[in-house]
Parts: C-alpha cells; structure tokens; sequence
C-alpha cells in the first residue's frame, strides 16, 4: 500500500474546525453540540460480537463537523453494525463511543434520548408507515419526539422538510402512492424534521435505478452542504461513494484498513481495495 496515497485509517488527517455560526431558522441544528476539536464522532477499539462471530474487530474513526465519510466493504463485514452501535440501536461489546463529545456509556437513559434526537438514521427502507399520509409520517417524530403540537408548526416544519427534497404536492399521499426514489425522499425529510447534527445513511440507493441513485446522492451532498450535517454513509454503489463522500473508509474482515479520497484509493496498488474502484 502506498503511504504516498493512501493514509492508514489512524493517519487519518484532522479536518479543520470550523467557527460557529450564527443559527438560522433554516438550520438543522437548534441547540448544536460541536466539541472544540471538531470531532463530532469518535470510535475506538469499538467490538462487537453476535456468538461466536466477532463482526467488528477494532474499529477506529473520527468524523468531523461538516465531513461526509463513506464506508465501504463487502457484505457482511459489519458496516452496518458500526452505525446501528452509534446510533443506540446495538450496544457494542468493548471500546469507546462519543457521540458530541459525550462518551454514550457514562450516559442515563434521559442523555441518551438527548443524544438521539441530534442523529438522523436512513434505514434502507426508508422506514415509512404505509397506514399514514406522507403528512402523518413527518408529524410523527415532531408530536412523539419533540412534543409539538402547535397545528401550524407542525404544517410549517413539515412543509419545509418536503420542500427541501422536492415533494411537497405529495404531502397528502400514501407511501404506496410513491415511487422507490420518491420515498426514499420522504424517509430522508422525516429523518431531517428533528434537526439533527449528524446523518447515519444505511445503503441510501439501493434498489434505485442508476439515474433516481444519482439523484439521491446528489440530494444527499446538497443536504449536507445546505445544513451543515455530518454524515457516515454505508454504500456498495460506487457513483454514490464518488459523489457523496469527502473521505472513503475501507473495510475488510470487521476493521477499518485504510481511509482516502476516492481518487487516492482508486489507485491503490492493494488488489482488496483497488477491487472495488473497477
């Protein structure tokens, strides 16, 4: 492997921090929680077994504010794992896990919901009700998580969530009304309308035809871009990685092997990594 061009996963380089700005209305984040380091997630030594199948290893990672990291590697590696862990949804056997700067152990269970409702988690599915309106889907999390109940907040903050990807005439439908790109769409509005810092991404193409793929990624990347999110996105679909990512994490028998640009990795001489570039 060359070190010229591809960094190990622990070289990873720091991405500057940058100065706080003034919120917006606009903005995800009501109460942001950025550390002084910038380093929104840290992951290290993390393990986690299912019997006698240790799936990760030793998982080493840092995401920065305002960083979009790829996380790639063949099925059944525990990429997903990795997120559910730091999303709450799996509790992991050995390592260290902060999330904002708050390590999620030392956590009580009312910091922890805390902690979850400034991170968005995209399921493959999309996760929608089919038995609601698109309308009832978003007001879900905002009356159960966020204690709304103001009837023009609610539409407001629905409104705009539909908006930013482009489907408010479909605020009224059914998700079996919709196409797969389209509730893909909705399933990352709902994810959006608690304002949180960070995006957890779990294949958000798959299934997706290679033009509605793309355009998902691109959505994904203006999102980020226009609400200063940090987001770890698992994908198999290259033109994904190419379009979302600023850093590409490889891995490979439940570790993380090396980290780069995609550009820097594609030309690895390693045939494990350079595999998935062809």
């Amino acid at each position: 492997m060359e070190q010229a061009t591809i960094k190990k996963f622990e070289d990873a380089p720091e991405k500057e921090t940058e100065q706080p700005k003034d919120t917006a209305e606009t903005k995800l984040q009501d109460t942001e929680q950025v550390p002084e380091d910038g380093v929104v997630i840290r992951i290290e030594h993390l393990k986690k077994s299912f019997g006698d199948n240790q799936v990760l290893k030793d998982i080493n990672l840092e995401l920065h504010k305002g960083e979009n990291i790829v996380v790639l590697g063949r099925s059944g590696q525990g990429k997903s794992v990795t997120i559910q862990c730091i999303a709450g949804l799996l509790e992991p056997d050995e390592g260290k896990l902060e999330v904002l700067g708050k390590e999620i152990s030392s956590l009580n269970e009312d910091e922890l919901k805390e902690i979850r409702t400034k991170i968005g988690f995209l399921f493959q599915s999309g996760a929608l009700y089919d038995s609601m309106t698109v309308r009832e889907n978003l007001e879900f999390p905002l009356t159960r998580v966020l204690q709304i109940k103001d009837k023009a907040e609610l539409t407001k903050r629905v409104e705009d969530a539909l908006d930013s990807v482009g489907l408010k005439d479909a605020i009224d439908k059914y998700p079996s009304d919709l196409s797969g790109g389209m509730r893909k769409r909705v399933g990352l509005a709902r994810t959006l309308i608690l304002r949180p810092q960070i995006m957890l991404y779990d294949e958000p193409t798959t299934g997706l035809d290679p033009i509605t793929a793309r355009e998902i990624s691109e959505l994904i990347v203006t999102l980020q871009e226009k609400y200063e999110t940090s987001a770890i996105i698992i994908t198999h679909d290259m033109p994904c990685a190419r379009i979302t990512a600023d850093r590409i994490v490889v891995m490979n028998d439940g570790e993380y092997i090396a980290t780069g640009t995609y550009d820097e990795l594609a030309k690895s001489p390693d045939e494990l990594i350079n595999n998935f570039f062809k």
